[in-house]
């Protein structure tokens, strides 16, 4: 299966089974945020592993879900904020440190999918705070949550905007369909298909409403 499939694939959870995952899949988990990309290689992530209840609800505190406590295994995402400004400054830091962390999360939940395991992402909290909780140090915060579990109902991604609404060419508001004939982008194919469902869902309420009419 394509990179791009399994990216489509990543499911979350609403409720996820009492079921223990395997200290082998964490690894691989793991491994996946570890060898995301980093900016300016300086690698200032660190992960945490929760799974006690104690500690669990510590983090729910913070991140305010309950899907926190449900899950069996629950990763924290930690950044060295001193780590990353010594290079490339203190006024980017923050931001640098970020979007590591987000390469790291998607990697880890690409992972996670591979192994029929669901994760939510939590992100948006107050990162020292939480570090407090976990017994950070000043220079070390949390930047995400992600929450691990087996579940009998995955949730799918929310649909995707089309290609032509968030993809341009040469310059912003040149629809990327425009700069090929029949471009062979899957994106442009969905936007085709959503637009036919939508098409037919208006013809069908303008068909009711006229019979109702009638």
């Amino acid at each position: 299966m394509s990179v791009l499939e399994e990216c489509r694939k990543i499911t979350s959870f609403n409720h996820c089974r009492d079921e223990t995952i395997s200290r082998k899949v964490v690894g691989r988990v793991l491994e996946a945020g570890r060898n995301s990309p980093s900016p300016a290689g300086v690698q200032s992530l660190e992960f945490l592993v929760a799974e006690s209840e104690e500690t669990k609800e510590q983090i729910e505190m913070v991140v305010g879900d309950e899907r926190v406590l449900e899950a069996p295994t629950v990763i924290v995402v930690l950044t060295d904020r001193n780590r990353m400004a010594r290079r490339i400054g203190p006024e980017r830091a923050i931001e640098a440190c970020d979007a590591e962390a987000a390469c790291a999360v998607q990697n880890m939940r690409l992972v996670a999918q591979e192994n029929d395991l669901s994760s939510c992402w939590f992100s948006g909290f107050e990162g020292p705070v939480l570090g407090d909780k976990l017994a950070c140090p000043d220079n070390v915060v949390p930047a995400a949550v992600v929450a691990l579990g087996y579940t009998d109902n995955p949730v799918p991604m929310t649909e995707k905007f089309g290609m032509n609404e968030v993809c341009f060419y040469e310059e912003y508001g040149s629809q990327v369909s425009t700069f090929l004939d029949g471009p062979e982008w899957e994106g442009i194919q969905e936007e085709k298909e959503i637009f036919r469902k939508k098409s037919r869902g208006l013809k069908d309420k303008i068909l009711r409403w006229l019979n109702k009419d009638l």
